[in-house]
C-alpha cells in the first residue's frame, strides 16, 4: 500500500464559477493523511491565485484551445512525473484532455465531476455539436462520473448511456462555519454598494450568462417596484451578459434602483444584507449560490428546474417558481417582502438544511469514499 495516494484535479479555470470553487474545495479540505493534492488549471488564473494561498501544488496548464495534443501530451507527462494514482476533472474541455491523456493507462483511474451536461452549456451550435461528439467518444475511459444531483445522474443514465453503477451523486457543499444567519454587514454592504438608504434589497448572485435568466429577474424587479417603490436590487456577478442587462435595466426604467455590483469576494456578507435571495434561471446542475443563501438563513425565491428542487421544498425552505415566468417571480418576491413570519421561518428552515444535507465536510466525505472505492484496480 503506497504512503499516500496522489491526486491531480484538472479543471479549465477560465472564469472561476461554482466548478472551480468546488475544486478548491476539494484540493484543500481533503484528507491530508490519507491524500496528496495537485491542481492543474489555466496560469494566472483566479484558481491559481487561490491555490497558491493555500499552499496547494498549482501546475499551470493552457487549456483555452479545444483540440491541443501538446496539452494532452503535457497532462501525460505530469501524470507520470507525480505518480498520479487518480485524475479527477471538470469541463468539457479538461475532461476531454484528461481522458485522451490516460487513456492507455490502465493503472490510472479518472473521475469526471459533471455540473452541466454538454447541452446546456450556452455556447455555438456548430461548438456544442463538437463538443458532444468528444464528450461521447471519450468518455468510455472514465472510471467512475461524479453528477453533482440526481437530475444529472438521470440525464446521464438516459442520453449518455452510461451504466448507474457508474455514476455516484455527490451534491455541492459550502463551509457552514463562514455562513452566520446572524451577521450584520448591512451598513458596509450598503455604502460599498453605494446604496444611501435603508430600503430593502433584493439580491441574484452569479455569472452574467443567459441560463441564469436575469432578463427575467429584470422583468420581475420592474413589477415589484411599481407595486413597493421603497426597494433596491443588486446583481453581483460578470459576464457576457452585462451591457445587455444594464440596457434593459435602463429601459425598463428601473436602472436608478438597480445595482451591478460585478464580482465579489464577500458573498456572506452580501446575502446577509439581501431581504430576498432570487435564482431565476432557465437551467442549472446543483446551484452552489443557493445552498450559500440557505446557509445565511435567507429567505429564497428560485425557479423550479432541475437541481433546484433537490435543494429547495417549496413552501418550506423556499418559494418555487416556473422558470421564464417574471411574473410568478414578482408575485413570490413581493409575497416574502410583505409577510416577514413567512420569510423569518423559511429562513430557518433552509439553515436547517443547509446543515443536515450540505455542509462541505459531507461533500468531502462522500467524493473520498469515490476514491476509495476505485484504489484497488489502481494499487494492484
Amino acid at each position: 500500500m503506497v504512503d499516500k495516494i496522489r491526486i491531480l484535479y484538472v479543471i479549465d479555470a477560465l472564469e472561476f464559477g461554482g466548478g472551480e470553487r468546488g475544486f478548491s474545495q476539494l484540493s484543500t479540505g481533503i484528507d491530508k493523511k490519507r491524500f496528496k493534492t495537485y491542481l492543474a488549471a489555466h496560469p494566472e488564473s483566479k484558481l491559481e491565485e487561490m491555490a497558491r494561498l493555500d499552499n496547494i501544488s498549482f501546475i499551470p496548464i493552457d487549456m483555452d484551445r479545444k483540440m491541443n495534443f501538446k496539452t494532452i501530451a503535457q497532462l501525460l507527462r505530469i501524470v507520470n512525473q507525480h505518480q498520479i494514482h487518480i485524475v479527477h476533472s471538470m469541463g468539457a474541455r479538461a475532461d476531454f484532455f484528461a481522458r485522451m491523456a490516460v487513456r492507455k493507462l490502465p493503472k490510472i483511474s479518472l473521475v469526471c465531476t459533471v455540473a452541466m451536461p454538454v447541452e446546456g452549456f450556452d455556447i455555438g451550435f456548430i461548438r456544442k455539436i463538437v463538443y458532444k461528439i468528444a464528450d461521447r467518444f471519450s468518455s468510455r475511459y472514465v472510471t467512475q462520473f461524479i453528477a453533482v444531483s440526481k437530475a444529472l445522474k438521470d440525464q446521464l443514465i438516459r442520453k449518455r448511456k452510461i451504466h448507474s453503477d457508474r455514476i455516484t451523486v455527490v451534491h455541492n457543499g459550502v463551509e457552514l462555519d463562514q455562513y452566520n444567519p446572524g451577521m450584520d454587514a448591512s451598513e458596509k454592504i450598503r455604502l460599498s454598494l453605494g446604496i444611501t438608504d435603508d430600503y430593502p434589497i433584493i439580491g441574484a448572485i452569479g455569472r452574467l450568462v443567459h441560463q441564469k435568466g436575469y432578463s427575467h429577474f429584470l422583468q420581475a424587479a420592474k413589477q415589484v417596484y411599481v407595486e413597493k417603490k421603497y426597494v433596491r436590487f443588486v446583481i453581483v456577478g460578470h459576464g457576457p451578459e452585462e451591457d445587455n442587462l444594464k440596457s434593459m435595466a435602463k429601459s425598463l426604467g428601473i436602472s436608478h434602483v438597480c445595482t451591478f455590483a460585478g464580482l465579489r469576494r464577500d458573498i456572506p456578507e452580501l446575502l446577509s444584507t439581501f431581504e430576498v435571495f432570487v435564482l431565476s434561471s432557465v437551467l442549472e446542475g446543483l446551484p452552489r449560490i443557493v445552498i450559500e443563501a440557505m446557509a445565511m438563513g435567507r429567505p429564497i425565491v428560485a425557479t423550479d428546474i432541475d437541481g433546484v428542487r433537490e435543494e429547495l421544498e417549496d413552501g418550506i425552505t423556499g418559494l418555487l417558481v416556473p422558470p421564464e415566468n417574471s411574473d410568478f417571480l414578482a408575485k413570490s418576491i413581493i409575497d416574502l417582502l410583505t409577510d416577514k413570519d413567512k420569510s423569518v421561518q423559511m429562513g430557518i428552515n433552509a439553515r436547517r438544511v443547509a446543515e443536515e444535507r450540505f455542509g462541505v465536510g459531507i461533500m468531502l466525505k462522500n467524493v473520498e469514499e469515490v476514491y476509495e472505492e476505485i484504489l484497488p484496480q489502481n494499487l494492484e
